[in-house]
């Protein structure tokens, strides 16, 4: 097997499984709609030592159709580079939540991500994020940890290459119960399909869809989000 057809394979075993996840996920109980707004200022910068670099992401998101603030993240980590297509990270997010008709609460995450980026295929380029997260709540003791799997490809549009179009999905599974209210196995899976563009070389506009289906105890919840992310290089 050639290393193209390997990633063309793996395409689509991640989409069947995708698939799969959602069904099981909406057929498994009441799915409850909701719509809202994420927007995400991301900046990034070399560190001084060598292929060491810092991330930071600033990450209001509203739910009700935006009304309302949801969650506010705060996403600092630092990245190793080996070579231009992999990249070792460690990072921390604190996160302040305010769920409808419940008390605010913070949540802190530790969290450990490989990345890799793929030759590209057919003009496709194909990234891979795997994300291991240590979770806990204030006022409560466990720490729950749970896999994230993201797969990504992107296509630049013909005769403007500094504009692509972008197609990601991400799986989300807990490890284990928590005290909190994290069930063990599948948590939710978030689906993006928007457009990313190169505003220069230090600047990049990403803005789309997101399908969100959270795997709640009580219900399912479907978030259609309008998503947006904006970053700078420095």
């Amino acid at each position: 097997m050639t290393k193209r057809t390997s990633i063309i394979a793996l395409a689509l075993r991640i989409l069947i499984l995708t698939s799969v996840s959602l069904i099981s996920i909406k057929a498994d109980a009441g799915l409850k709609e909701d719509s809202g707004y994420w927007f995400n200022l991301r900046m990034q910068g070399e560190l001084p030592v060598q292929n060491f670099y810092w991330d930071m992401d600033i990450n209001p998101r509203w739910r009700n159709e935006g009304e309302h603030l949801d969650n506010l993240y705060l996403r600092p980590a630092v990245f190793y580079k080996p070579d231009s297509k992999t990249s070792l990270w460690l990072g921390h997010d604190t996160i302040a939540s305010h769920p409808d008709g419940k008390s605010s609460y913070q949540e802190n995450r530790w969290w450990q991500q490989f990345q890799y980026q793929f030759d590209p295929v057919q003009s496709i380029t194909f990234t891979n994020r795997s994300r291991l997260e240590e979770r806990t709540r204030e006022g409560f003791q466990d720490t729950g940890h749970r896999l994230r799997q993201m797969f990504k490809a992107s296509k630049a549009v013909t005769n403007y290459p500094a504009l692509s179009y972008v197609m990601s999905d991400e799986l989300f599974v807990n490890v284990e119960q928590t005290d909190w209210g994290a069930h063990g196995g599948l948590d939710q899976n978030r689906l993006f399909v928007g457009i990313n563009w190169k505003v220069n070389k230090r600047c990049t506009l990403e803005t789309g869809y997101l399908n969100q289906i959270v795997n709640k105890t009580t219900h399912n919840l479907e978030n259609h989000v309008i998503s947006t992310t904006v970053g700078f290089k420095f």
